[in-house]
C-alpha cells in the first residue's frame, strides 16, 4: 500500500492527475486503516491548485480544502478512537500544515500562524508516539523556519515565544530529507522555493531542483523551478537550453499539451535575461497565443510584455498592459508587480531583473 501511495505521489509530480486518482481509487476500500490514502487525495487536490498557481483563486481552492476538512474529520475520528501508530497525528498536522501554507498565500497571517501552531503540536504528538515517523519533521522544520523568520516584535504579538534561528527549522527538515518516506519528494520541492524566495540563494536552490530531475526528469513543475533559479542566476545560455529541452519534451509527449506556454515563456525569458527585447517579445506573444488566461505563464508573459513595452520607450501602452495583468489572476505576485510598475516604470537598470519572483 505504501508503494501505491507512492505511486499516486509520483504520478502528481508529472501532473498526471488522472492516474493518481485511479490508484487512489483502487485504494479507497483500505482507507480505514491506513489514513494516508485521504492524504493522498488531498495531495493529489494541492498539487492541481499549486502547479496551476491558483491558490489566490477561491473556486479553484474549494476542491483541495473542502478535501483538507475530510481529512481532519478521519483523522480526529481515528484519534479519538486510540492512534497507536501515530498516523493519523501525522495527518493531522500535514493537513493543517497545508491550509497553513494556503493562509499564507492569501495574505491571512494570523490564521497561517495559529494553524501552523496547531500542525506543529499534532506532527510533535505523532512523532511521541512513533519516533520512527520521520517524515513529521519536515512540517515542525517548515514552521520554525517561518516562525525564525518572522520580525520580533510580530513574534511577541502572537505569542511564539520561539527563539530559535531559521537554520534550526532548515536542520529540523533535514532529518526528513534523510529518513522520511512520503515527503521526500515535496520536502525537497519547499527547500527549492524556500532558498529561491526567502534565502535568496538560487545555487543552493539548483541543488535540489537537480535531485528533483535527476529522479523525475520529466516534471514540467520542477523543469519550472529551475528555470526560476537560472534566471536568478543570470544564466541565459542555460536557459536556452532549458528551453530546447522543454521544448523536445513538449513534442515528444512528455509535457501534457497544454503547457506550451510555460515552454515558450522559457525560451523568451532566456531572451529577456539577456536583454535581446526583440527576441523577447515574440517568445512572449506566442506564449501568450497558445496558452489561455488561466495559465500562469500566459500570466507572466503579458507582464513581462509590458516590462519590454517600458524599456522601448513605449511608457503608455505599458501602463495599459499592465492593468491589463492585473486583471487577471494574480500568478506569483504579477498583481502586485503591476502594481509596482505603474508607479516605477520597468528598467534592466534599476534592479528590477535581479529575480524573477522579488515578492
Amino acid at each position: 500500500m505504501d508503494d501505491q501511495l507512492l505511486a499516486a505521489m509520483e504520478a502528481n509530480y508529472r501532473l498526471d492527475y488522472a492516474a493518481a486518482d485511479k490508484i487512489l481509487d483502487a485504494l479507497q476500500q483500505h482507507a480505514e486503516v491506513h489514513p494516508l490514502v485521504d492524504f493522498g487525495r488531498l495531495l493529489t487536490e494541492w498539487w492541481r491548485l499549486t502547479a496551476a498557481v491558483l491558490e489566490e483563486d477561491k473556486a479553484a481552492s474549494a476542491p483541495m480544502l473542502a478535501m483538507a476538512e475530510a481529512c481532519l474529520r478521519s483523522s480526529e475520528a481515528r484519534i479519538k478512537e486510540g492512534d497507536p501508530t501515530g498516523e493519523a497525528h501525522l495527518v493531522k498536522g500535514a493537513t493543517l500544515g497545508l491550509m497553513g501554507r494556503w493562509h499564507i498565500k492569501n495574505h491571512h497571517w494570523m490564521k497561517s500562524y495559529f494553524v501552523g501552531k496547531k500542525a506543529k503540536a499534532s506532527l510533535e504528538k505523532a512523532l511521541l508516539i512513533n519516533p520512527l515517523l520521520y517524515d513529521a519533521n519536515a512540517g515542525i522544520g517548515i514552521y520554525d523556519y517561518f516562525v525564525a523568520k518572522l520580525p520580533g516584535i510580530v513574534r511577541v504579538i502572537a505569542f511564539t515565544g520561539q527563539k530559535g534561528s531559521p537554520q534550526d527549522g532548515l536542520d529540523r527538515i533535514d532529518i526528513a530529507l534523510k529518513h522520511g518516506r512520503y515527503t521526500l519528494v515535496g520536502t525537497r520541492a519547499a527547500l527549492a522555493l524556500v532558498y529561491i524566495r526567502n534565502e535568496t540563494d538560487p545555487t543552493r536552490a539548483l541543488d535540489y531542483i537537480d535531485l528533483l530531475l535527476a529522479e523525475y526528469p520529466h516534471s514540467v513543475f520542477f523543469r519550472s523551478l529551475r528555470m526560476i533559479a537560472l534566471y536568478d542566476l543570470d544564466r541565459p545560455e542555460d536557459l536556452a537550453d532549458e528551453a530546447k529541452l522543454q521544448e523536445k519534451l513538449l513534442k515528444d509527449g512528455e509535457f501534457p499539451s497544454d503547457r506550451a506556454a510555460q515552454v515558450y515563456f522559457t525560451r523568451g525569458l532566456a531572451h529577456f535575461r539577456a536583454q535581446d527585447w526583440a527576441a523577447a517579445r515574440t517568445d512572449y506573444k506566442q506564449a501568450v497565443k497558445s496558452g489561455n488566461p488561466s495559465d500562469p505563464f500566459t500570466t507572466w508573459a503579458e507582464l513581462h510584455l509590458g516590462n519590454i513595452l517600458d524599456i522601448t520607450g513605449n511608457r503608455s501602452a505599458a501602463k495599459r498592459q499592465y492593468k491589463h495583468v492585473k486583471k487577471m489572476t494574480n500568478r506569483w505576485g504579477t498583481a502586485r508587480l503591476a502594481d509596482r510598475y505603474l508607479d516605477d516604470p520597468f528598467s534592466p537598470t534599476a534592479g528590477h531583473m535581479v529575480r524573477l519572483l522579488p515578492d
